[in-house]
C-alpha cells in the first residue's frame, strides 16, 4: 500500500509533463526584428549567395563586417594586413587574430580578407568561438574564418 502511495506523486508529475508537451515548433516571429535569427552554430555566421555577389568591389572583410557589425578591425599590420578581433584582446603579448583558412589551407596572416573579393568566394564561415564541426580544422582560441573560393566548375555555367 505504501508503495502505491509513493508512485502517485510520480504519476501526477508525468501527467503534468505530458500535458505541457507540444508538437508545434517554437514561433520565432515574435522575436526582436520580427524574423528568426540566421541559422548558426555556437554564434557562427555563414555568408553565401547574394551577400557575397551583391557588390563586385566588396572584399571578404567587407562581407564579414556587414554580417557581423561587432567585428573589430583595430589597425593594419606592417605587411598591410588587417588586425582583426572576433573576441577580446589577449592580456598577454601575442596575436589576438582569428585563424584564417582558404579552401582548407591555413594562411600566415589575415591578408586574404582584403585581397580576395567576396564575389570570388562561394561561402564564408566565421566561428567567433573558434570551434567548428567541420573535419580538418583545429580549434582556435581567437576564432576561425573559413573561406571557400568559387571554382570554375561549380558556377553552373556550360
Amino acid at each position: 500500500m505504501t508503495r502505491s502511495r509513493s508512485l502517485q506523486p510520480l504519476l501526477a508529475f508525468y501527467a503534468l509533463v505530458l500535458g505541457c508537451a507540444t508538437t508545434r515548433p517554437f514561433d520565432r516571429s515574435t522575436e526582436p526584428g520580427g524574423r528568426p535569427p540566421p541559422p548558426s552554430t555556437t554564434g557562427s555566421v555563414v555568408i553565401t549567395g547574394d551577400a557575397l555577389s551583391a557588390d563586385p568591389g566588396r572584399t571578404v572583410l567587407d562581407a564579414i563586417r556587414r554580417a557581423m557589425p561587432q567585428l573589430r578591425v583595430s589597425d593594419w599590420s606592417r605587411n598591410h594586413c588587417p588586425l582583426v578581433q572576433l573576441r577580446g584582446k589577449d592580456s598577454l603579448a601575442g596575436s589576438s587574430e582569428p585563424d584564417v583558412y582558404v579552401d582548407g589551407t591555413r594562411t600566415a596572416d589575415t591578408c586574404p580578407l582584403v585581397t580576395l573579393q567576396a564575389a570570388e568566394t562561394r561561402r564564408i564561415e566565421v566561428y567567433p568561438q573558434g570551434v567548428t564541426s567541420r573535419p580538418g580544422y583545429p580549434s582556435s582560441g581567437h576564432g576561425l574564418i573559413l573561406i571557400f573560393v568559387e571554382r570554375a566548375d561549380t558556377t553552373g555555367g556550360g
